[in-house]
């Protein structure tokens, strides 16, 4: 199992990670909690660090099933952060 590359969003207010933190935890089936962290949860792992000041949340899948794209965590990583309107 292989690490992806990791993702850095930026203008992300605490509010807006409150949210995705919120969105992640019902639709990943992951526990996300905290602004840095790891979990695990359905195969996959993945650790995160929101940075306050810097306005700034960087994601990382670091492990996943052989059989999953890193392209395919991406997208879903994209799609989970982004699709969070505050």
């Amino acid at each position: 199992m292989a690490a992806c590359k990791s993702i850095v969003f930026k203008n992300i207010s605490r509010t807006k990670f409150q949210a995705i933190r919120a969105r992640i935890n019902a639709q990943a089936e992951i526990t996300c909690t905290g602004d840095i962290g790891t979990a695990t949860g359905n195969g996959y792992t993945a650790q995160w660090t929101y940075v306050e000041p810097d306005q700034t949340l960087t994601i990382q899948c670091t492990d996943r099933p052989w059989f999953i794209s890193e392209s395919l965590v991406a997208d879903k990583i994209q799609q989970l952060v982004e699709g969070v309107k505050v």
